[in-house]
């Protein structure tokens, strides 16, 4: 019997060790998952391409953030229609806080046909800017580092996306986009007559 006791035991504080494994300490939770919530919603995007570190070709686009049910994680889906200088791009994202990692976690897939990129990010909560990095094969057998650094101001938000120099880490931007929020209509429609 006192085995039995003993068993019983050690399956309740193996589940206890998970369920703190897969949720942060309840205090922590609005610090942890605000940033998404700061996210969510849909937003005229501004980009500017760089080309040897100067402004190159601009576009428009727009970007829907979705999150999921538990406000853990948001979809990211990011749509620029195709210019006289540029194809249209589509890019699709999920990210969130992963428990088991203990930082920031984003895949990313895009019409650039790349591969998957991860990212692994941290929030600096006292500037509002959220910086991630991640390593992605170039094409051409080199795995380059890219460091992406997205500042938010509200209904705006500033992402800036760097490649690393392969040789030194100098930052060499690569894309610049300002978000701005669309508004939500708050007006109730006028009754059908």
């Amino acid at each position: 019997m006192r085995m039995i006791g003993s068993v019983v035991v050690a399956i309740l504080a193996a589940a206890t060790s998970a369920e703190t494994l897969a949720q942060p300490n309840a205090g922590n939770l609005t610090a942890i998952y605000g940033p998404l919530a700061m996210e969510e919603g849909v937003w005229d995007a501004d980009v500017t391409f760089y080309e040897n570190d100067k402004p190159g070709p601009h576009v428009l686009g727009v970007q829907t953030n979705t999150l999921l049910a538990n406000r853990h994680w948001i979809i990211n889906d990011l749509r620029i229609p195709a210019t006289d200088k540029t194809p249209a791009y589509q890019g699709h994202g999920v990210w969130g806080y992963d428990p088991v990692a203990k930082t920031y976690v984003n895949t990313w897939v895009d019409t650039n046909d790349l591969g998957v990129r991860i990212d692994y990010g941290f929030w600096y909560e006292a500037e509002n800017t959220m910086v991630w990095s991640s390593k992605q094969n170039d094409g051409n057998g080199h795995f380059v580092d890219y460091r992406i650094v997205e500042q938010f101001k509200g209904d705006v938000r500033i992402l800036t996306f760097y490649q690393l120099g392969l040789a030194t880490p100098t930052p060499h931007p690569l894309v610049k986009i300002v978000f701005t929020r669309r508004k939500t209509s708050t007006s109730t429609p006028a009754p059908a007559k």
